[in-house]
């Protein structure tokens, strides 16, 4: 039962972030260019990764 929670919250969780950046994207683009808004967004899921990956190991 736990992890029907547990799951149910990562689910809405990602799709809370999904449809938000939307929005932000449309307000980042006119200050930071697209690329580099792209090369960030791959540091930030690379680094929250590796964080959980060494908590669950």
């Amino acid at each position: 039962m736990k992890n029907t929670w547990l799951g149910s919250i990562y689910l809405a969780l990602a799709a809370s972030i999904w449809g938000g950046m939307y929005v932000v994207v449309k307000v980042v683009v006119s200050v930071i260019p697209p690329l580099e808004l792209v090369w960030m967004r791959y540091l930030v899921a690379i680094l929250a990764l590796l964080i959980i990956g060494l908590a669950k190991s």
